[in-house]
């Protein structure tokens, strides 16, 4: 794993953190060549997040509810 970003944490505050990752395989015996990870789907996503970067992102919590009636 290798950390990416840092983000003061909105939902603990205080001094915690949120480290955002992506996860690689290493290819040669001196640990130099890293590959993405089949399950690093930031290198997918890469393009789309360097061309919004001059935009605000947006974060929010979802929760739904379910009225029951007997």
């Amino acid at each position: 794993m290798k950390p990416v970003a840092y983000y003061p944490d909105p939902f603990r505050g205080g001094d915690n953190v949120i480290v955002m990752t992506e996860t690689f395989y290493v290819t040669d015996k001196a640990y130099k060549e890293l590959q993405p990870a089949n399950t690093n789907f930031r290198k997918f996503t890469r393009g789309f997040i360097e061309a919004a970067a001059k935009e605000e992102p947006w974060f929010g919590i979802k929760q739904e509810y379910s009225l029951l009636e007997k």
